[in-house]
């Protein structure tokens, strides 16, 4: 699964935290960058994956892996890492 999310990590955790920065008189630095990350993640991955590449989806549905799977296991992996750095 990490193959299909590591094209989502860099550009959602770098605009995140270029978005933490900017706001960092309003908030709190790890709030902000959890906060951008959890909002960012299922947007670059609606982009990435279905207005940009769409037929990306079909070597992933030979691996057995259909679009809610996918989408479940963005979300779950972005609340894993958001726990991660909200605890640190």
């Amino acid at each position: 699964m990490w193959f299909f999310y590591q094209k989502l990590v860099v550009p959602s955790l770098g605009i995140s935290i270029a978005l933490a920065l900017f706001s960092q008189g309003f908030v709190p630095l790890p709030f902000g960058i959890c906060f951008s990350y959890a909002i960012l993640t299922p947007l670059v991955h609606l982009y990435s994956y279905e207005i940009n590449t769409p037929n990306e989806y079909y070597f992933y549905y030979n691996l057995g892996l259909n679009k809610l799977t996918l989408w479940a296991n963005t979300l779950a992996i972005s609340m894993l890492i958001i726990l991660v750095l909200l605890l640190t």
